[in-house]
């Protein structure tokens, strides 16, 4: 016999609906929120003066004339906005990748509070980056004055190529953090431990920083640059569901037909032509003192140091012999960008780990003009969670999990429920 929805599970899903909206749309009013959701005003204004007093959320003010119209009405008719109170609660985020381990602390509205980095190689073990992290929070819990009732939970992400050294195994077809959760809650004080991939974790923080300006129901493609190239698809539902992770597929696509191999990777293919390491052999073969001078210099010799950045650096400064490399490179990326924008039907690429200032990312966007279209260009952003931000991912996972799909009922008050 079917005993239908609890009181416990509907106060849990009209909060769920109200924070998405907020979420989605950024401060919104009481009305808005009842036009949106299709919910009484009465039980709108029920269930946020409810939110209100447990310090969920917050009223930051009377919302701006929208038109001339507005103007015209009575004062006490203007909308109160409502917005999540960012110091509600705080979150500890941490990401796991080959070449440093990223922790901080940061708030509701993932404005950071603390930071800690820590250099990897191939030496370092699994358990020197547990401790780093155990380390990080803990001191970073101790200077803000927090116990783990003030922090929603801990999020680590990590890198695909840090999956095995961390101890995470797939178990039917799900990556399976036991053993790594196990670990990190050794510390007496740690709060809630949440773990997932990095790709997606940090496509998620990159949504949450724009937060009011991503669309609804646009699908959203997340690319990061390294020696792997790992694409994850987000839509902009705040849905664990929501996403899915095609590095695997995506490299092994073709974007020069005949062109270089690696391992066991077709020719042309993502892979073989894009990550990093193909992208500085490819320039190697024409890199010397004498035929790329100011490449060479700025490098100081070392091929490995060769970014994206510094080729167009080397065009720019009569490097002739680097322009047609550059182009092919270029060339291969606008291929894969236009196919990634059709596949997918993506509103925009965001681009992680390209390490491109400004000035690099016009001219990467320029490079996509020439060979694909001002459309393709103009989809294209530069990643707001970078280097030793990457952290944030974590805390995007947090607020998910221990938030928003909890409709504001953080885990720990869930079990005493």
């Amino acid at each position: 016999m079917q005993s239908g929805i609890s009181k416990l599970d509907l106060k849990r899903i009209n909060r769920m609906q109200v924070l998405r909206t907020i979420w989605e749309a950024g401060p919104v009013s009481r009305v808005d929120l009842s036009q949106k959701l299709q919910i009484t005003r009465a039980s709108i204004t029920q269930i946020t003066n409810a939110m209100i007093q447990e310090g969920i959320l917050m009223e930051i003010g009377e919302a701006p004339y929208q038109n001339q119209q507005d103007s015209r009405l009575p004062k006490g008719r203007r909308k109160i906005l409502l917005d999540i109170n960012a110091n509600y609660k705080f979150v500890l985020g941490a990401v796991i990748s080959e070449q440093e381990v990223t922790v901080g602390l940061c708030t509701m509205h993932m404005e950071i509070l603390d930071k800690a980095c820590m250099n990897c190689n191939d030496h370092t073990s699994r358990k020197e980056i547990i401790q780093f992290i155990i380390n990080s929070a803990e001191h970073m819990m101790s200077d803000s004055c927090l116990t783990k009732n003030d922090v929603l939970g801990l999020g680590v992400g990590v890198m695909p190529i840090m999956i095995g050294r961390m101890r995470v195994f797939y178990k039917d077809g799900i990556l399976d953090f036991t053993e790594l959760k196990k670990a990190l809650t050794a510390f007496p004080q740690m709060p809630p431990v949440f773990c997932g991939n990095a790709v997606w974790l940090q496509a998620l923080a990159n949504a949450d920083l724009q937060r009011g300006n991503i669309a609804v129901n646009a699908n959203h493609v997340y690319l990061h640059l390294g020696s792997h190239i790992h694409i994850a698809l987000l839509r902009a539902e705040k849905s664990e569901k929501d996403y899915l992770t095609y590095s695997y597929l995506t490299e092994r696509c073709i974007v020069r037909p005949g062109g270089r191999q690696q391992d066991s990777y077709p020719a042309g293919s993502v892979r073989a032509q894009l990550s990093v390491q193909a992208m500085q052999a490819r320039i190697a073969e024409v890199y010397s003192k004498e035929k790329t001078p100011f490449l060479y210099s700025a490098t100081d010799g070392y091929i490995e140091r060769v970014t994206l950045e510094q080729m167009y650096q080397a065009v720019s400064s009569g490097d002739a012999r680097c322009e047609s490399v550059v182009n092919e490179i270029m060339q291969d990326w606008s291929v894969l960008l236009h196919n990634l924008v059709c596949c997918f039907q993506a509103q925009t690429v965001v681009l992680h780990h390209f390490e491109l200032t400004e000035k690099g990312f016009a001219v990467f966007k320029k490079y996509v003009k020439q060979f694909t279209s001002d459309d393709i260009a103009e989809r294209l952003v530069c990643s707001s969670v970078e280097g030793k931000t990457d952290f944030l991912g974590g805390c995007s996972l947090v607020l998910l999990k221990n938030f928003y799909m909890n409709g504001g009922i953080p885990e720990q008050s869930m079990l005493k429920l």
